[in-house]
């Protein structure tokens, strides 16, 4: 695990790749076709001369960075022991690209992908190679979140089990193991605390802005719509259809899929857009406080508490491993166990 490709110049490719690259790594990246490729490049000489002048790395490291491979051509990860891809939520491109890349990838790499809620083994199967296939989870920001899970389909192999934890220890990254029944947790307790929260905002207890400054200064370190709007709605809809499927009790999501589906259709998809939950640039005033504050902070709290239980007992996670996990995942210093 010493030459890692990273597919994918958006978010978390590109944190992706920024956090790996201050790790002992030879980092390979490939860009799709609609990336400024020239300008990536001038942005990534820029931080290494910072790093050159703030005394982060002397010569010989910053010669060594400075012959990192950035390029849109897929046959620069033909060497990589390792590939990470990070492209937007859809199956089918995600099968194309590893269809593709199985043909002339060396035999022993092993194929990751960051897919937030797509199971690692529906990519794998256009693939030759489901037993070197899994899904390694960053979350974003991926600097600030140390913590990946770790998604093992049933096929994954020892070489690629161990490959990868020994890959994430020397990244300094916390692992949460997870097998494909149980995959993506972390997002499903935040989905189920997301769902819980728009609940409360339509039955006109509080403003989806009340709700956000309610949940940040009382709850974790971000809010509900402000992240959903920073994910982006596309990718938001896609991992609470992915979530749900063949779930019981799917009903219970249908306000806040619907809810994403008419943003959608009104070109509202996000931060990105100009718009989505709320418009942007966002104006600075002041948010009344809400009324009953104590006490939909307590039914958030519940629901949070209630989801990461239920999800620690089905995944059979103790609960200080949980505990760890949740710490990470939303920047708090107390988890939902935090006290047993």
């Amino acid at each position: 695990m010493e030459r890692i490709g990273i597919i994918g110049e958006g978010k978390m490719g590109s944190g992706i790749f920024n956090y790996l690259l201050e790790r002992d790594f030879t980092l390979v990246w490939n860009c799709s076709e609609a990336a400024d490729v020239e300008k990536i490049r001038k942005q990534f000489e820029k931080k290494l001369s910072r790093w050159l002048g703030a005394g982060l790395i002397d010569t010989e490291k910053y010669h060594l960075l400075e012959q990192t491979i950035i390029s849109q051509d897929l046959s620069i990860l033909a060497d990589c022991d390792l590939l990470i891809e990070a492209i937007p939520e859809n199956l089918p491109m995600k099968r194309e690209l590893f269809a593709r890349l199985d043909g002339f990838v060396k035999p022993s790499c092993i194929f990751a992908s960051n897919s937030s809620s797509i199971n690692p083994s529906l990519i794998s199967s256009a693939t030759g190679r489901k037993g070197q296939f899994a899904g390694l989870h960053f979350f974003y920001p991926v600097v600030l979140k140390n913590i990946v899970e770790l998604i093992l389909p049933a096929e994954a192999t020892p070489y690629t089990v161990n490959g990868l934890e020994k890959f994430l220890e020397k990244a300094g990254k916390l692992t949460l193991p997870l097998d494909e029944k149980n995959s993506f947790i972390l997002n499903r307790i935040f989905l189920d605390v997301q769902v819980e929260a728009y609940r409360l905002v339509v039955e006109n207890l509080c403003s989806y802005r009340q709700m956000d400054e309610l949940v940040k200064n009382r709850l974790f370190d971000f809010g509900i719509f402000d992240f959903m709007d920073q994910v982006g709605i596309e990718t938001m809809l896609a991992s609470v259809r992915n979530y749900t499927a063949g779930q019981p009790g799917i009903s219970w999501h249908m306000s806040l899929i619907i809810k994403l589906e008419q943003l959608i259709q009104r070109g509202a998809t996000g931060k990105n857009a100009g718009k989505g939950f709320y418009i942007y640039p966002q104006e600075e005033e002041p948010v009344a406080k809400i009324p009953e504050a104590d006490v939909l902070e307590d039914h958030l709290r519940q629901t949070w508490i209630a989801s990461s239980r239920r999800y620690a007992a089905l995944a059979h996670i103790p609960l200080d491993v949980m505990n760890h996990a949740l710490c990470e995942y939303f920047g708090v210093k107390q988890g939902p166990f935090s006290a047993v």
